[in-house]
């Protein structure tokens, strides 16, 4: 399955308000989505960040990358892949504060990352061209430049 090609049909399928989405997690755990979520993931600057299991994404890589993506589809797939608990840190906030941080997996982040390239083409048709907040290339600065704050 061709990512981008899918996501563009998904987005095209969500101005169409009669077509019901009955069975988007299948995407979800496609191996082409799993494995450009894990580029994605890889290329973040916290991929070598480990979770509460101990590895970075070069230790997910090295372990066996294809044999990894194979085992987190079935898993996906059968239904019993379970999220790992988040590593919790505490980042400096100021001189005296600190701010909770949640670490996930490398694994529970391809996961959501892969969730995402599933959900935004089919969401992002239905928000307003006002709204900048969150949404793919688009930040607060470029509400800022075109007037609507």
């Amino acid at each position: 399955m061709e990512v981008e090609k899918m996501q563009t049909k998904l987005a095209r399928w969500s101005q169409d308000q009669s077509f019901e989405f009955d069975d988007k997690f299948n995407v979800v755990y496609d191996g082409a989505f799993l494995f450009e979520a894990w580029l994605s993931v890889e290329a973040n600057l916290g991929s070598e960040t480990a979770g509460v299991d101990g590895l970075t994404a070069e230790d997910y890589r090295k372990q066996g990358l294809k044999e990894n993506l194979f085992s987190l589809s079935d898993r996906l797939e059968s239904g019993t892949y379970e999220p790992d608990p988040v590593r919790r840190t505490y980042i400096p906030k100021g001189p005296d504060e600190v701010r909770p941080l949640g670490i996930p997996t490398i694994e529970d982040r391809i996961v959501q990352e892969s969730l995402r390239m599933v959900l935004e083409p089919i969401y992002e048709t239905d928000f307003s061209d006002d709204s900048f907040g969150f949404r793919p290339n688009r930040s607060c600065h470029d509400a800022i430049r075109l007037g609507t704050v």
